[in-house]
């Protein structure tokens, strides 16, 4: 069931990302992507092996859905993110909340789903994981759209 669900918001999340408006360029969309990825993946592996924090489901399909939530969905809301919020600046700290409650409430749909179990977990963790990794895709964006800018001059 959680494959399905989660298939279903992925299959979604793609159609209606691919056929919107993007503000941003193809290279920086792809570069948020690979990132929040690269970010995502490395924190859950060292939260989930090392420090016990996380028991992933023994299923296949258990392993599935956290592999698109992992590679599609968490990525796709985090260009999604940065997308809508790169006309204003102030726009992007005004809907942070929004953003990072977004991505845990896709955190916490695993948990319920059996994806995953968080086992010592507490909710302002996630807060503090989520803003984390926006603030760091948002300073390495800054970067690579300053050395964008400075390529096609």
């Amino acid at each position: 069931m959680a494959f399905s669900v989660f298939s279903a918001i992925s299959l979604i999340g793609i159609i209606v990302f691919v056929v919107t408006k993007k503000n941003l360029h193809l290279f920086e969309i792809l570069f948020i992507w690979m990132a929040a990825m690269i970010l995502d993946h490395n924190f859950m592996t060292i939260v989930s092996l090392n420090l016990g924090m996380y028991h992933f489901a023994n299923r296949p399909t258990g392993y599935w859905s956290l592999s698109l939530v992992r590679i599609i969905l968490v990525p796709l809301l985090i260009v999604w993110y940065f997308d809508k919020t790169s006309t204003r600046p102030y726009n992007r700290w005004i809907f942070l909340p929004v953003g990072v409650a977004a991505l845990i409430g896709i955190e916490y749909l695993c948990d319920v789903m059996h994806v995953f179990q968080h086992t010592r977990w507490q909710l302002w963790w996630s807060m503090l994981e989520w803003v984390g990794v926006f603030l760091v895709i948002h300073f390495a964006w800054l970067w690579y759209h300053h050395l964008l800018q400075r390529e096609m001059e």
